[in-house]
């Protein structure tokens, strides 16, 4: 008989021969689902749910909930290599309803497993510690320099919680054991505000914050989610289940990039004296600028047909409208009238512009480098291509993709997917019905009630545009990527500003996530602020080479940018990049050999000190391992390689590349490579392997 799935006798899953449908209720038995409604002044109820005939769940395989107004359905497929789950909570009182979703499933022996963080860190779960998770904050964002619709008597909706107020900073769970790993995991195809945890006295834990109104045309007075259920070596813990995970949802890991560099924005390409030394790739321009660098000037993009090598990329950012702004104390009123919105902004605002709580603009004044006036507002809209005609998804194709497109641009660019406005809540109820995803709700608003959460409009438009342009063998980029995952799925590349002083903009924690979400696409990076300091312009620009090797040990692309996003740009500026040439002409070749041969998760290495970390890229015919000294101080490790786990011959060669020499004495057994390395402080070695 078929097998089900491989699990745990008495936890997550159990072990299931289907020889009937009654092996389903075993499994499904466990789950312990509860939901709470979020009522006025924070108060929440917590609704027992009854268990209906078990039945329906022995035919069909899923299993219904009932209580007083509500329904929750689940149905549990078995797809092989894991179970899915999918969901959907129906109010029938006809109402609108904000729900949290909690799905519990007990785990036996829960304490000797271990809770996995990330790709390099876990912890033992124990009964002294209530819950283990990796939650992000998430409000909306409070305009970093005023609001135009806050009055004594509101917010503007800023600041409010977006469902309960915390989300997962990865889209899957893992908890491993000596003997097992297990991991749950979301759907990056359905952008939902979700928590994965383990709660030491229930089990792991999925919940999703779901807005039910009968507003949503497409899933009247229903909400809905999905989860992946699975199990992965126990060995390797988080990075086990992530390359499960790439199996399980493979068309959002898929990498469609075909040649990789770094990240050049705006500047012409032919304007840089010896571009070809610094591994361009991916040119952010618009479809309005000229390369005078090129005799005589050219359409920008026209001008990087020149170089194969480099693909150009049409600049849009269609999350807001701003507008200059000459006085900064405008009146909301004043502010969103015809005095200081052009007509043809005007024209689509009545089905395109988000509503706060109040029913007002979301509306936000800016610092805005980038205008003449210096000041800007910023005014957050709907990008739902399904709005009513006029909307701003038309306008953003009439004005700036479709003219790209006739110059035959590689691909769009989204600027700024998390920033101001991607944690808006939209109320204005008119949208719901063109709404594809799920609503959620702010638990800080009184009352509360549902609303779009801005993000999956974002998401909605991305994906369409995505969809057609991987259907014309082009390529989508965005930038601004923090840590929501869904976009990544969708992006062929995607990347970063940050500052030199801002150690939280490039700490572990934000690389490894980034480097897990991409599995192997490419990432980019600008550093913005810091690169007119002395350690980037003054010998021995020690800045470049830690920036440089900090980039190649998890296989990114450095770039730089401005210090303002506008003024003063480091491409524009011989005597910055010409002392950044020859870091630029060591590193950049080396990141695109090992980012070619593809980061893999499993790394089959292990180094003897607790401040060496280790990636590995490649597989059986090209295998190379970065090494990285995260310490202030000289580290002589010993690193083992088990070469066999890795499908790899026994090795004849180890090279180390930035130095491109030798190692010294290599001890080679019939399954492991041993050999020690002295790394100076917070610095990266790279090693190729041959078999």
């Amino acid at each position: 008989m078929k097998r089900f799935l491989k699990v745990l006798l008495s936890g997550l899953f159990m072990v299931v021969s289907v020889y009937g449908a009654n092996s389903m209720m075993t499994l499904t038995s466990r789950v312990k689902p509860r939901l709470t409604i979020h009522l006025a002044d924070g108060v929440t109820q917590n609704i027992p749910l009854k268990l209906c005939s078990s039945q329906a769940l022995n035919r069909a395989n899923h299993l219904s909930y009932t209580t007083n107004g509500f329904e929750l359905e689940l149905v549990f497929i078995d797809q092989g290599s894991y179970v899915e789950c999918n969901g959907t909570v129906l109010s029938t009182d006809g109402g609108e309803h904000c729900v949290t979703v909690d799905l519990a499933i007990p785990v036996e022996n829960l304490f000797s497993y271990h809770w996995d963080q990330n790709i390099d860190d876990s912890v033992p779960i124990t009964a002294t510690q209530s819950q283990y998770s990796e939650y992000v904050d998430i409000a909306t964002q409070h305009p970093p320099d005023g609001s135009f619709n806050a009055n004594e008597q509101s917010n503007g909706g800023y600041n409010d919680l977006v469902g309960t107020g915390q989300m997962s900073y990865y889209p899957l769970a893992s908890i491993s054991s000596d003997t097992q790993g297990y991991a749950w995991a979301v759907d990056m195809g359905l952008p939902l505000v979700y928590r994965l945890s383990v709660q030491a006295d229930r089990g792991v834990v999925a919940e999703f914050d779901l807005g039910i109104s009968p507003e949503t045309q497409k899933f009247p007075n229903r909400g809905h989610f999905k989860l992946y259920l699975f199990e992965h070596a126990s060995q390797w813990g988080f990075r086990s289940a992530l390359a499960n995970y790439y199996s399980i949802q493979a068309e959002f890991f898929k990498k469609r990039v075909e040649h990789e560099g770094i990240w050049l924005p705006f500047t012409p390409l032919f304007t840089i004296e010896g571009w070809q030394d610094f591994g361009f790739a991916f040119h952010e321009t618009g479809h309005v600028t000229n390369d005078k660098g090129m005799d005589p000037a050219v359409p920008t993009m026209l001008a990087d047909k020149q170089a194969p090598e480099v693909y150009s990329f049409q600049y849009t950012e269609p999350w807001d409208v701003q507008i200059p702004i000459q006085t900064l104390g405008a009146p909301y009123a004043t502010v969103i009238g015809a005095e200081t919105i052009p007509e043809d902004h005007l024209q689509y605002f009545p089905s395109s512009v988000t509503l706060d709580k109040q029913g007002l603009y979301q509306a936000r004044r800016l610092e805005t480098p980038w205008f003449k006036s210096g000041w800007a507002v910023s005014i957050t809209t709907n990008v739902d291509p399904e709005l009513p005609s006029p909307n701003r998804f038309e306008y953003v194709l009439r004005t700036e993709i479709s003219p790209a497109l006739a110059l035959d641009a590689d691909g769009i660019y989204f600027d700024s997917m998390e920033w101001n406005w991607h944690h808006d809540l939209n109320y204005d109820q008119n949208h719901f019905k063109y709404a594809d995803y799920p609503l959620t709700f702010s638990k800080s608003a009184n009352p509360p009630r549902p609303a779009i959460w801005n993000y999956s409009s974002e998401y909605e438009m991305m994906n369409q545009i995505a969809d057609e342009m991987h259907g014309a063998g082009k390529l989508v980029m965005g930038n601004g990527f923090g840590w929501t995952p869904f976009s990544a799925g969708i992006l062929d590349l995607f990347g970063a500003e940050f500052s030199w002083f801002h150690a939280a903009d490039y700490d572990s924690r934000i690389l490894q996530f980034r480097r897990s979400i991409a599995y192997q696409k490419p990432i980019v990076v600008l550093l913005n602020e810091g690169f007119s300091g002395d350690d980037f312009t003054k010998a021995p620009y020690d800045g470049y080479r830690v920036y440089f090797e900090r980039m190649l040990f998890y296989g990114f692309f450095p770039s730089f940018f401005s210090a303002d996003a506008s003024n003063d740009p480091y491409w524009e500026d011989s005597k910055n990049y010409n002392i950044g040439r020859p870091f630029f002409k060591k590193y950049i070749p080396l990141i695109q050999r090992i980012a070619a041969a593809g980061w893999e998760p499993l790394t089959g290495a292990k180094a003897d000190h607790k401040d060496i970390r280790l990636e590995r890229f490649g597989s059986t015919q090209e295998l190379y391992f970065t090494v990285m000294n995260t310490s202030e101080s000289i580290v002589n490790t010993e690193i083992t390689i088990d070469y066999r786990a890795l499908g790899v011959s026994k090795p004849h060669s180890i090279m180390e590349l930035i130095a491109g020499e030798g190692l010294g004495r290599v001890k080679i057994s019939r399954k492991h490579v041993r050999f020690r390395l002295t790394l100076p402080p917070n610095s990266t070695r790279l090693l190729e392997i041959t078999g």
